[in-house]
């Protein structure tokens, strides 16, 4: 969900006892590794942050998904999450179409990652908050990572508009006038080709606890004041019947345009999108 999402997939393998008579005795083979795997996930957060911003208005959000994965490292997916209308105009939930290939480089234990997600968001449209604007949120996202050990890096690039904000919608001493500071703030230009780029850290420091620390980027192309910092530090534990639960502090430098966010719902209501915020996960793998 935007990562996105809680996708972890846990895989057993079973070995059969055997009974060695002689020296010679024939050892079973190994279990071939599946050709497909299918991993899924469902889970709720008390607030769904994506790269330091809020998506449910500070709201609980339930989310979920399915991966199917072949052994080539081939893969794709679907993902949904719950979000609010007072930041995404219309769209009471997004759903997340992915897909791409990982693997590692042989010899190495460098792993990479390369793919696209498209954001939809059923219902959504800029023309419910701005009638004269008729607007999809809906954004094609392509991305690159490497990883090695419990390290990450990513980065990736719209080739659409970012989640529709264009020149009428959130444009300069449009997309906030409710921030005394944020004035000059807003898109210049086209927001087509905004990228991001972060580091990620994940590492057991227990069994079944793992910290978890995200430093990250998000650029929004020819704008001014909209650009923003986020980070995010964590803790997870994981349970037997892979449950898991995790508390989370996400922060960003959060820039003026997001602060005392009016809705775009039209219901009244401000909201500070990028505040530093604690945040709290559940989920279960299958």
């Amino acid at each position: 969900m935007r990562k996105s999402l809680l996708s972890i997939a846990v895989l057993s393998a079973l070995a059969l006892p055997t009974i060695s008579f002689a020296a010679d005795a024939v050892a079973p083979a190994a279990e071939a590794t599946p050709e497909w795997t299918v991993p899924m996930n469902v889970g709720f957060v008390s607030d769904y942050i994506f790269r330091g911003q809020s998506q449910s208005w500070g709201k609980p959000s339930v989310q979920g998904g399915i991966e199917l994965d072949h052994k080539s490292g081939l893969y794709a997916g679907l993902a949904f999450a719950t979000v609010s209308t007072n930041w995404l105009p219309g769209a009471s939930y997004e759903t997340d179409i992915y897909g791409g290939f990982r693997n590692t480089i042989a010899d190495t234990g460098v792993g990479y990652d390369v793919g696209g997600i498209y954001y939809a968001y059923p219902g959504g449209n800029w023309n419910k908050s701005f009638t004269y604007n008729k607007n999809s949120l809906n954004t094609f996202e392509v991305y690159a990572a490497l990883s090695y050990k419990f390290l990450s890096v990513k980065a990736g690039r719209t080739l659409t508009e970012y989640f529709g904000w264009n020149l009428n919608n959130s444009g300069v001493g449009v997309f906030n006038t409710n921030a005394p500071d944020s004035g000059a703030s807003g898109v210049t230009g086209n927001t087509k080709g905004s990228y991001f780029y972060e580091a990620n850290a994940a590492y057991e420091v227990l069994p079944t606890w793992t910290m978890s620390g995200q430093l990250g980027r998000q650029i929004i192309a020819e704008s001014t004041g909209l650009d923003w910092t986020y980070y995010k530090l964590g803790v997870t534990k994981a349970f037997a019947n892979s449950w898991s639960v995790g508390g989370f502090y996400s922060g960003t430098n959060e820039p003026a345009a997001y602060k005392n966010f009016l809705s775009l719902s039209n219901t009244g209501g401000t909201s500070n999108v990028a505040k530093d915020q604690v945040f709290l996960t559940i989920g279960k793998s299958f």
